[in-house]
C-alpha cells in the first residue's frame, strides 16, 4: 500500500518543473553560438536516455520495453521532440528568450484546433475566445512592419510550436495505451537518433564546416539533459498522478514568465510596449483556455 503524501508535494514539484522549463530558454540561448542545434538536440536526449536506460536496469524493469507499440509510438513521439528541439535552438540564435519563450507556449492553445480536426474534439465557445485572444497576442509579440524586419527565429519557434502541440496531443493518446517508461525510454531513442542523422545528413550534405562545438558549452547541455529534460517528464508524470491535468496546465501557463524573469537577470532582456502587450494577452489566453467553466464560477480544485 502507497504511503499518504503531503497535498503540497506535487503542486510544488511541478511548479519546479515549470521553473526549471522557463530557465532552460535563457540555457539554450546562452548555448546557441557555442553548439550545433542538431548535436544539442542529440546531445540532451542521450543523457537523458543513459540515465533513464540506467535506472529501468537497477530497478529491475526492462521488460517494459519489449512492448512493439512502446516502439512505434516512441518513434513517432522522438521524431517530433528531436525537431522541436532542433527548431527552437536554431530560431533562439535569431530571437530573444522572452519571444521563444510565449511563442513556444502558444502550442497549449493548438491542441484543441488540431483535435477538432482529426475529429477527437469539439470547439467550446471559451476555446475559440482562447485561440483569438492568443492569436492577436502572437501578432503584436511578433509582427514588425517591413519585409526587413521579418524575424526568422520567431517563425523557427512558431514552426517549433506547431509540432509541440502535435506532440502533445499524440503524447496525451499513446500514454493511455502502453507504459509511459518504455514510451519516455523509445521517445528519448528516436529523438536522439533523428537528431543524430539530421546532424550527418546537414554536414556530409549542405556544410563543409567543421560540427561547432565549444567546451563551454557542456555545463548548459548537462543542466539540459538531466534536468531540462529528464528530470522533468518523470517529475511531471507522477505529479499527475496526485494533481489534476487542468491545475498541472494552470501552473506550466506561468512558464514564460519565469522565462521572462530569467531571461532579464541573465541578459537584462526588455519587452517594448507593443510586445508587453502582446505577451501579456498571450498569457492571458493560455490561462482563459485552461479554465473550466465550472472552475471560473467555483474556483479552482486540487484533484478532478
Amino acid at each position: 500500500m502507497d504511503k499518504p503524501i503531503n497535498k503540497y508535494l506535487p503542486v510544488s514539484a511541478i511548479l519546479l518543473c515549470c521553473v526549471i522549463w522557463g530557465t532552460t530558454f535563457v540555457v539554450v540561448k546562452d548555448v546557441s553560438t557555442l553548439i550545433d542545434p542538431f548535436l544539442l538536440a542529440a546531445s540532451r536526449n542521450v543523457l537523458a536516455l543513459a540515465a533513464l536506460g540506467l535506472y529501468l536496469i537497477t530497478a529491475k524493469k526492462t521488460a517494459v520495453l519489449k512492448m512493439e507499440k512502446a516502439t512505434k509510438y516512441g518513434a513517432v513521439l522522438g521524431i517530433l521532440l528531436g525537431a522541436i528541439y532542433i527548431l527552437q535552438t536554431a530560431g533562439l540564435v535569431y530571437t530573444s528568450s522572452n519571444h521563444s519563450a510565449f511563442i513556444s507556449c502558444s502550442a497549449v492553445i493548438m491542441v484543441p484546433i488540431m483535435m477538432y480536426f482529426v475529429g477527437w474534439q469539439k470547439f467550446t465557445v471559451q476555446q475559440v475566445i482562447a485561440v483569438v485572444i492568443v492569436s492577436v497576442g502572437l501578432l503584436l509579440l511578433t509582427y514588425q512592419p517591413g519585409i526587413a524586419n521579418f524575424n526568422f527565429g520567431d517563425f523557427l519557434t512558431f514552426i517549433a510550436a506547431i509540432i509541440c502541440a502535435v506532440h502533445l496531443m499524440l503524447s496525451g493518446h499513446f500514454v493511455r495505451k502502453v507504459d509511459f517508461l518504455a514510451l519516455i525510454f523509445y521517445q528519448f531513442l528516436f529523438a536522439a537518433l533523428a537528431s543524430g542523422i539530421g546532424l550527418l545528413i546537414k554536414f556530409s550534405v549542405f556544410d563543409t564546416e567543421p560540427v561547432l562545438f565549444k567546451m563551454e558549452a557542456v555545463p548548459n547541455v548537462l543542466y539540459l539533459g538531466l534536468l531540462g529534460t529528464l528530470f522533468c517528464y518523470f517529475v511531471t508524470v507522477w505529479g499527475q498522478k496526485h494533481v489534476s491535468t487542468v491545475y498541472t496546465v494552470l501552473i506550466f501557463s506561468l512558464e514564460p514568465i519565469f522565462a521572462s524573469f530569467t531571461a532579464y537577470l541573465a541578459f537584462d532582456e526588455l519587452f517594448s510596449k507593443n510586445e508587453a502587450f502582446g505577451a501579456f494577452l498571450i498569457f492571458c489566453g493560455i490561462l482563459f483556455y485552461s479554465v473550466p467553466k465550472s472552475y471560473l464560477k467555483l474556483g479552482l480544485k486540487v484533484k478532478d
